[in-house]
């Protein structure tokens, strides 16, 4: 599990979702993100700074320092990125992951409600700190993904929420655009909840196509 939780951070790492200069979270604010216990982060983080991913500072948060030395990403390189555009990201996800929700609203288990529901109330606490929430944004996307069922298309949703991250990280920097997808956020776990497979998707179409739109206008500025 130690292996595992490191492979993930060194995944937002290298995909560009966490940037060098960023610091994490705390042990416990990660552990309750991923749902593994701090003994389980702390062991994750000292195999980071072991290969000089992150450094460590007694009395002060751990701190990114470098990309490399932890294998392949299964999201996108910063390469990888312009190879599609904007519009492009957009319609596949909107195609994609509006259908997943739909099939997730029929198979999502009482645990996954629960992560999503301790998810949307910490991202609560977040509405300053975008770092702290595209974290917590990615689990909240991947655990839908995998609620849906069909493995080949969670991965192809893996790599497409990857695209526009340096753009979608310019974004959640103006004042409120956090609050607004925590909103969007509790809609779709309030479809959930109700097992109501249309409330689910409109919900998730809304909060993609608003990403989009706010990521549109970090690109024409």
């Amino acid at each position: 599990m130690r292996e595992q939780i490191a492979e993930r951070l060194a995944g937002m790492i290298q995909s560009g979702l966490l940037k060098i200069g960023d610091e994490l979270p705390s042990e416990r604010e990660i552990a309750q993100m991923l749902d593994v216990s701090r003994e389980t982060v702390r062991g994750a983080v000292q195999m980071l700074a072991a290969i000089g991913m992150v450094e460590i500072s007694q009395g002060a948060r751990t701190r990114i320092i470098g990309t490399e030395g932890f294998g392949r990403s299964t999201l996108p390189d910063a390469a990888e990125l312009s190879r599609y555009g904007a519009e492009d990201v957009y319609r596949a996800r909107l195609l994609i992951e509006v259908f997943v929700v739909r099939s997730a609203t029929q198979h999502i288990d009482a645990d996954t409600r629960y992560r999503l529901h301790r998810l949307v109330e910490a991202q609560a606490e977040m509405t300053e700190d975008p770092i702290r929430f595209l974290i917590s944004d990615a689990e909240f996307h991947q655990l839908i993904f995998r609620a849906g069922r069909n493995l080949l298309l969670a991965h192809f949703l893996d790599e497409a929420y990857g695209f526009a991250l340096t753009c979608r990280r310019q974004a959640l920097l103006e004042p409120g655009a956090v609050g607004r997808s925590v909103e969007d956020h509790r809609l779709i776990v309030s479809a959930f909840d109700a097992r109501d497979p249309d409330a689910a998707a409109a919900a998730m179409e809304r909060h993609i196509t608003r990403v989009h739109e706010t990521t549109l206008q970090v690109l024409e500025a």
